[in-house]
């Protein structure tokens, strides 16, 4: 690790670690399944400072690490995340799909990916929510409570839609917040993309994470401007990613970790 970025027990903390940077989206996860442990690691691995993942909930209360609502895209199973229970979830194959090689791997917990990283990268946390309500107390204080068992408050931000950044301002105002551009209109969720730095401000985060085709030249403007960070979700083609961070985009997310930050190193450096 380089010493420039690192600090006694791990990397610098999300406040003080330099821009730009690049973050494995779903970890490393062109070359092992999205949102498991072994893309997690690869990334790690290779020095990524940064990783995304998605959490959303069990039928029993447990946070688990998983994109999608439903099963069918990421595992043999069938149904929703959330009408399974953990022990239910675990008997599931999430690699499978991805290849031979990959089959038996487990979805993983909130707290094992913490456990296994705590302080080692930094976390770009996506917190999955499927109604326009304001996000369960219950649910945002075991995010709470783990980040704080492993002490892991200052190397995560995170990266959620309104209804869950009102509650993160009610209960965890010190964690900073990535606005997304999915917002709720009469029961739906919808884009609203160009208003992304808007609703930044209004829920005090200190970044947003643009996408195609929502951005240009005077969108990151406007948000440097309110000393507000561009993350940009994503590029796999290293032209682009390097066009992106010339334009001021400050973390750039990618499937393919190795290949975009090679490309990029002369600007990451």
């Amino acid at each position: 690790m380089n010493n420039k970025i690192s600090s006694a027990d791990g990397i610098l903390p999300d406040a003080l670690y330099p821009y730009p940077r690049i973050c494995a989206h779903r970890g490393y996860s062109t070359v092992a399944p999205e949102n498991t442990l072994p893309a997690f690691v690869a990334a790690v691995e290779l020095n990524a400072p940064e990783i995304e993942m998605d959490v959303r909930f069990s039928k029993d209360g447990v946070p688990v690490v998983c994109h999608d609502d439903s099963l069918e895209r990421i595992s043999n199973g069938t149904g929703m995340v959330q009408e399974k229970t953990l022990a239910e979830l675990k008997e599931l194959d999430f690699g499978s799909h991805a290849g031979k090689e990959f089959a038996g791997i487990r979805i993983a917990t909130f707290e094992e990916i913490l456990e296994k990283f705590s302080r080692k990268v930094i976390i770009n946390l996506h917190i999955k929510s499927l109604t326009a309500e304001i996000y369960p107390e219950d649910q945002f204080r075991k995010i709470v409570d783990l980040l704080r068992k492993y002490d892991h408050m200052e190397h995560v931000y995170i990266m959620a839609s309104p209804e869950i950044m009102e509650r993160a301002l009610q209960m965890a105002p010190e964690i900073p917040r990535c606005m997304s551009a999915g917002i709720f209109r009469d029961g739906h969720e919808v884009i609203a993309g160009w208003e992304i730095v808007d609703r930044a401000i209004q829920y005090k985060c200190s970044k947003v994470q643009l996408f195609t085709p929502y951005y240009d030249q005077a969108l990151i403007d406007k948000a440097h401007a309110n000393n507000i960070r561009c993350n940009f979700f994503f590029s796999d083609d290293p032209e682009e990613a390097v066009k992106l961070l010339e334009m001021g985009v400050d973390t750039l997310l990618t499937n393919d970790y190795l290949t975009v930050a090679n490309a990029t190193k002369h600007l990451t450096k």
